[in-house]
């Protein structure tokens, strides 16, 4: 069995093989081999590196249109004419490598090992314009593909009018004879059906019978001439078309050699991106490649097994550990774990990604697999034999750089005589410090592995309740066999097993009795680890449950309390509006005394900004905005609105209600409210008496938000309206321009405005607008 059959890598390649977009890629896949050559190592870990990363954020590569086009590139390049289909299979051909290589354009991480790949590709645009000018999708020749072609394609659109034409009038005057009334095509000739009484009554051709002999198709004398007329016209439409494929066969051919390398880039590429896509599907990364002669494998997970029952493990052999000595009961997961190292060393080499969180692999020169039962009645060999024969490879070709997994050494022999030679074999791998992973049931081995720096001893739990392994690697302890408790619990008298534990405590030193007394206690500890850091997931699950309901809590509260202010706002805009109208209907009766009254009601409903309606829930709700001095916020607790006037840290500073306030971040939320900064107001008077109040002819904004300068400009259209100023100012400033185009868009609205400009510059320039009111 060889290396690659023994770790299951060519499973996994099955597995990739039905991600592949075309056969030349699928059979590419195929011949995957792993290379222990570290330049080769290297490229292929960069471009899946690329790939992987392309595919998770951008999707897969397209491979439209591409094929296996190689019979027909090397039919073009030996001059034979193509079929019109395989001439369009070159344009497919062509646009495919046009999309990838756009592909490869639009990604927008580095990708320097991809993009040299994909530059080597060529596309041929004057033979796709070529043989798209000439043929159709769906491998016909147009009739525009040369100028002969499309004047007897004309021809031929004729000529069946007038073969129609002389059926119908054949038709017409031989009624009595006609069986049908269609055209039938005998040998490419149009012909009718008639009865078979009178088939030689007409002169011309007859070219046969019916199936029932009741009627014979016949070509009358005025077909013949029209029929053959036709036939010299399918001729030299066939002799243009030959013509044209004969061309663009030629175009095809000098193309045909960068077409064929463009194929091997595209098989590349294909097998490539089928690794990158299964790595996807698994959750799969690219392993580190490390000159230090150590291995990590972080959360590793064997592909094969099923996901939802995989036991994610780590696995390391770094510093001065050269081996690792697995041990644990039979069907544990000792040789699973032996099998993803392996494995995953293999894949890395072969350019694929790997089932794990992270991993750091070493340049080996050649990878020893000793695992499985190997007899051979042909060879004559039994499985001790068999092993034998893996474990003198080993002994002899291994170095220092190689990687050996060696599983259940020694065993299929004399335990004694099993165990020394197992010590032995790793005696001499030590001396040749190959890096080694092998798996044991023998006592001695796993004292031996005890006593030297240079081993990591490790095992696979056991389940002593359930009496079932739980496919746990644990690292630092070694494992046992569980044999009498397996046994107890299928039935075997309890006398005998008592004896059996006696003799086997009977052959224990005592520091075998001590060692075991340890790892029992180390064992329980790690039992008790785990239940609490279970405990400590489950709390800070019911703790994050808890929070996202505090939130959705919190934004209900939100939602609930902008839909309020939205009906409150549309209602505080139909009352203004209705203000409006009595206002306007006042002043058109002068009934000026009234008319304050109203006045008054809207300056009320304008001391309080209404919640603009464009705002969105999702604007309120937006929790990661972050808090800015002059920021309008209110409490959560009761809603009262606050401005921030300092942030140092965590304690924000507010003004509520004219006192100075600490919180924190969590106690306040953005508002849409709005708190008027105490600012010089628009300068309006009245007098005593209402019928003759007097107003200021300017209305000065300067120093207000846009929307405090709204407000006290329509105060001040209102009172110049009613006090008849037919001509005033206002200042806005310059500064951004704001406030001048929000004055300028007001009274374009405003219904009373006759016109306004810019002021003169003794006026106040563009800092001023003059208005002058509707008589």
């Amino acid at each position: 069995m060889s290396t690659e059959s023994s770790l299951e890598l060519d499973v996994i390649l099955q597995e990739m093989e039905a991600s592949c977009a075309f056969s030349l890629g699928a059979e590419l896949l195929r011949k995957t081999e792993p290379s222990f050559d570290p330049l080769v190592i290297r490229r292929d870990h960069a471009l899946i590196s690329e790939a992987l990363e392309a595919v998770i954020r951008f999707g897969p590569m397209p491979f439209g249109g591409i094929g296996d086009r190689r019979e027909m590139l090397e039919s073009a390049k030996r001059q034979r004419v193509l079929s019109a289909k395989e001439l369009y299979d070159e344009v497919r051909l062509i646009q495919g490598i046009r999309g990838i290589i756009a592909y490869e354009r639009s990604l927008e991480s580095e990708h320097p090992a991809l993009k040299d790949l994909v530059s080597t590709l060529s596309v041929h645009d004057y033979t796709e314009k070529a043989i798209s000018a000439c043929i159709n999708p769906y491998g016909e020749v147009m009739d525009n593909a040369s100028p002969g072609l499309k004047e007897v394609r004309r021809g031929l659109r004729n000529i069946d009018s007038e073969i129609a034409s002389a059926v119908n009038r054949f038709l017409s005057s031989h009624a009595a004879s006609i069986v049908d009334n269609i055209v039938s095509y005998r040998g490419g000739r149009a012909t009718v059906l008639v009865r078979a009484q009178d088939k030689n009554s007409f002169g011309g051709m007859v070219y046969g019978d019916s199936a029932s002999g009741q009627a014979s198709y016949i070509e009358p004398p005025a077909l013949i001439a029209v029929n053959n007329r036709k036939q010299e016209l399918i001729a030299r439409e066939q002799e243009e078309i030959r013509i044209i494929m004969e061309r663009l066969s030629k175009e095809v051919s000098l193309v045909a050699e960068e077409e064929l390398a463009n194929l091997e880039t595209c098989a590349i590429l294909d097998c490539l991106f089928a690794k990158a896509l299964w790595g996807q599907k698994h959750g799969a990364v690219t392993a580190e490649l490390t000159e230090e002669k150590k291995l990590v494998i972080e959360k590793g997970r064997h592909p094969l097994i099923d996901p939802r029952q995989v036991v994610a493990n780590t696995y390391r052999i770094e510093g001065e550990k050269r081996m690792l000595l697995i041990t644990g009961p039979n069907t544990g997961g000792k040789t699973v774990s032996m099998k993803i190292i392996g494995l995953f060393v293999l894949m890395t080499y072969c350019g694929m990604p790997i089932t794990a969180e992270r991993a750091e692999i070493p340049f080996f020169d050649h990878v020893f697999v000793a695992i499985g039962d190997d007899q051979s009645v042909v060879s004559s060999l039994s499985s001790f034999s068999a092993q034998i024969v893996k474990l003198a490879e080993v002994a002899r070709d291994a170095t220092g750089n190689s990687l050996a997994l060696l599983d259940e050494i020694g065993s299929g022999t004399d335990p004694r005589e099993g165990e020394a030679l197992a010590i032995a074999m790793l005696n001499e791998l030590r001396r040749k410090e190959c890096l080694c992973v092998a798996t044991t049931h023998y006592g001695r081995l796993k004292t031996y592995g005890k006593r030297h720096d240079d081993i990591l001893v490790a095992s696979v739990e056991f389940d002593m309740e359930e009496l079932r392994p739980t496919y746990r690697y644990l690292e630092g302890m070694t494992g046992q066999s569980n044999a009498f408790e397996v046994a107890e619990k299928y039935g075997l008298p309890k006398g005998i097993i008592r004896y059996a534990r006696f003799l086997k405590d009977q052959s224990k030193t005592t520091e075998d009795q001590l060692i075991e007394q340890l790892e029992k206690q180390l064992a329980v500890n790690r039992q008790k680890e785990d239940e609490l850091a279970s405990l400590r997931q489950q709390l800070e699950e019911e703790k994050e449950a808890l929070r996202a309901e505090k939130i959705r809590l919190e934004a209900d509260k939100d939602r609930w309390k902008l839909k309020a202010e939205e009906e409150i706002a549309a209602y505080r805009e139909e009352a203004r509006q209705e203000a409006d109208e009595i206002l306007k209907e006042m002043r058109d009766m002068q009934q000026n005394a009234r008319y304050h009254e109203v006045l008054a009601v809207r300056q009320k409903l304008n001391r309080k900004e209404p919640v603009k309606p464009k705002e969105k829930d999702e604007e309120v709700l937006r929790d990661d905005r972050e808090f800015r001095v002059g920021d309008v916020v209110e409490l959560r607790v009761n809603d009262q609105p606050a401005k921030i006037t300092g942030i140092r840290r965590k304690d924000i500073t507010i003004l509520l209600n004219g006192r100075t306030m600490h919180v924190k971040a969590d106690q306040i939320r953005h508002s849409l409210k709005v708190i008027p900064d105490k600012k010089q107001e628009a300068f309006v008077s009245f007098a005593s008496n209402p019928l003759t109040s007097s107003i200021s002819a300017e209305c000065n904004l300067i120093g207000m938000r846009v929307d405090e300068a709204m407000d006290a400009l329509g105060d001040y259209l209102d009172s110049a309206k009613m006090n008849r100023l037919m001509t005033f100012r206002v200042i806005h400033g310059d500064g951004t321009g704001a406030l001048r185009k929000a004055v300028h868009k007001k009274l374009e609205r405003d219904k009373d405005v006759d016109s306004f400009r810019i002021g003169m510059p003794n006026e106040g320039g563009t800092g001023a607008t003059v208005v002058t009111l509707k008589g």
